[in-house]
């Protein structure tokens, strides 16, 4: 029989065992693939705009399509785990990835693939609620924000493996371009299965879990059934939250609106700085100066790799130094950096040789930065709401935050085509600016607070 160590929220993550991480990194998992998807399209445009003789319209279709999947599926896993539980959904999600994704490689035309496109974003809008969950509900809160921060860093993870799994098929497939596209976008379907087979011995969150307890249901694992697997066997309490059922007025409840606004605005912003870049990191290095698909997806897998170091910090760092700074702080240096590309931009540094080293420098601050605050918050604002409609209110802000993915992609080329890249500097200077500003009036500050004290402090309960 195990002892009971306290506080599970107390615990340091040292102390966990092994299944714990293993639920963190099936978790993680969920952000690789949102970025593997994004970037592996950003490298198949590359091919498929002078083959299918896309317009400026039809390649920001196909990019965004899947951020609107993004804002339908988010939601709708979201409202269905906080009534059914997390785990089961959390392997259906990924099944949208695995057939939409192997169906990809074999269309025909635009229609087929914006379509496809579509359907698995609602699987990966589906990842956007249930993952983060997941992890803000099983880690400790002294160390959530390290759990939340170092999770996200497989987005960067995802998007290096993206682009040189992108730079391999070129390479290997580089006298059939058509070819090579085809097997860029089918090669999604395969990190889905590998994740589902993974995830299929994840049990339910226990903070989840301990609610549905407190009313009366019967559950097949118990919330302290998952804390001693977490722990190695030993017994501890843990803080679920209020008790209730879902609803999406606890969204709104006392002052939480005044959060819930500010993460509707916030993230959709944000996500035209981030989105903007990411997506069109080979379209953009190719456009400054380096001139063949291979060398572009070489360059932007290279900056990620230096830019990874930021999410390390975050992760480090979040419980420490706070959500709110890292985020202000990471805002600022990344508007500050496009603003000097605009500038160089226009002075004409983009010509000749010194092209390489300054969009090098340029897009590493820029990730480096990113990763270091406002990236890792987009996984780490889950732990805003209440358990009882965490997903729900993640998915819902997700939805809000795909509007501006989308409204980015889609910009982005027309404006590049219209104004030259200046006017891609301009855009994510501008919004991540914005961003800095919002998070300085309106970010709440939550490190290390447990779910009752979170949801006591932004609803204003005593």
């Amino acid at each position: 029989m195990g002892t009971n160590v306290g506080s599970f929220d107390d615990m340091p993550l040292r102390k966990l065992g092994k299944y714990f991480w293993l639920a963190w990194f099936t978790a993680s998992m969920g952000q690789f693939v949102d970025a593997y998807d994004t970037l592996i399209i950003g490298a198949a445009l590359i091919y498929l705009i002078p083959l299918w003789h896309l317009t400026a319209s039809q390649t920001g279709l196909l990019a965004s399509s899947a951020f609107i999947g993004v804002a339908i599926g988010a939601p709708t896993f979201g409202a269905f785990a906080d009534r059914i539980g997390r785990r089961y959904l959390y392997i259906w999600d990924l099944i949208f990835l695995v057939i939409f994704g192997f169906l990809s490689a074999f269309v025909t035309n635009f229609v087929e693939l914006y379509i496809l496109r579509l359907l698995i974003g609602i699987g990966v809008g589906g990842d956007y609620a249930l993952s983060p969950t997941m992890v803000a509900e099983y880690a400790p809160a002294k160390r959530r924000g390290f759990a939340l921060a170092s999770m996200n860093s497989f987005w960067g993870i995802g998007s290096v493996i993206g682009f040189l799994s992108a730079f391999a098929f070129a390479v290997a497939y580089s006298g059939n371009p058509n070819l090579a596209w085809r097997v860029m976008l089918g090669s999604e379907a395969i990190w889905g299965l590998v994740i589902i087979i993974l995830r299929m011995g994840i049990l339910e969150s226990p903070r989840w879990a301990a609610i549905q307890e407190s009313l009366g249901r019967k559950m097949k694992e118990t919330h302290d059934d998952v804390v001693k697997k977490m722990t190695g066997g030993s017994s501890a309490t843990i803080d679920p939250g209020k008790s209730g059922k879902p609803s999406i007025r606890a969204l709104f409840e006392g002052n939480m609106w005044k959060t819930t606004l500010f993460i509707w605005v916030w993230w959709p912003v944000a996500d035209i700085a981030f989105y903007g870049a990411n997506l069109y990191t080979p379209y953009i290095t190719k456009g400054l100066g380096l001139t063949t698909p291979q060398l572009s997806l070489l360059a932007s897998a290279l900056y990620w790799v230096i830019a990874l170091f930021g999410y390390y910090t975050a992760a480090v760092a979040y419980d420490k130094w706070g959500r709110r700074l890292m985020v202000i702080v990471g805002s600022l240096m990344m508007g500050i950096d496009m603003i000097a590309g605009l500038a160089l931009y226009y002075m004409g540094f983009f010509r000749g040789s010194l092209a390489f080293p300054l969009i090098m420098f340029l897009f590493t601050v820029y990730y480096y930065f990113m990763n270091f605050g406002p990236g890792p918050y987009t996984v780490a604002l889950a732990e805003l709401w209440p358990t009882r409609v965490r997903a729900t209110g993640h998915g819902l802000a997700a939805t809000f935050s795909r509007l501006g993915a989308a409204a980015s992609t889609y910009v982005l080329p027309v404006l590049v085509k219209q104004i030259g890249y200046g006017g891609a500097f301009a855009l994510l200077g501008g919004a991540i600016l914005f961003v800095a500003l919002w998070s300085f009036l309106l970010m709440p500050e939550t490190k290390g607070l447990t779910p009752t004290q979170i949801e006591n402090k932004l609803t204003g309960a005593s």
